[in-house]
């Protein structure tokens, strides 16, 4: 049962759980109810996890917490689903790819496979046009961008979009 704002993210954890499911279906080996059951519970543990991190109306605000990393560690998320279907780390590896990077986003999920591979969007809305003026909120956000696009730290994943295209 989803609670809180669980309702208002189900494209974006729908899309990162069934873009798992597919490179782990890509590889052949799990019948079609074991990735029915994973990808379920990836949706609900990423569900529970954004619970308290999801702003739609800062969509950039949290992503480094979303974001799902394999790097030559499993992302403790996708490893717990997987021990649901009996998957080991071990078995993991063999079936994703070393490095994925996965951003979930309010409006947005894109991934990069590899560290210097192109970052490719899988899931994209409009946010709705909010009625009021813009808050002092997003003042500050797009300073901080302006910030981040000179480079100082390290670059958000807008900035490298714009280079890898």
């Amino acid at each position: 049962v989803m609670h809180g704002t669980g309702a208002e993210m189900i494209p974006e954890v729908s899309a990162a759980a069934g873009f798992v499911c597919r490179l782990l279906r890509s590889r052949g080996r799990l019948s079609d109810a074991q990735l029915h059951v994973f990808r379920d519970c990836l949706a609900q543990a990423l569900s529970e996890h954004y619970q308290h991190h999801w702003f739609p109306d800062r969509p950039q605000k949290g992503s480094g917490y979303r974001c799902i990393r394999i790097n030559h560690e499993m992302d403790p998320l996708i490893g717990r689903a997987a021990g649901r279907i009996g998957l080991t780390s071990g078995q993991l590896f063999s079936l994703l790819p070393r490095e994925l990077t996965l951003w979930v986003d309010p409006y947005e999920v894109s991934y990069r496979i590899g560290e210097d591979g192109s970052i490719c969007v899988l899931y994209e809305a409009e946010p709705p046009i909010s009625s009021h003026a813009p808050s002092p909120y997003d003042q500050s956000a797009n300073c901080k961008n302006r910030f981040m696009m000179s480079g100082r730290t390290s670059p958000p994943k807008n900035y490298l979009m714009m280079v890898s295209s």
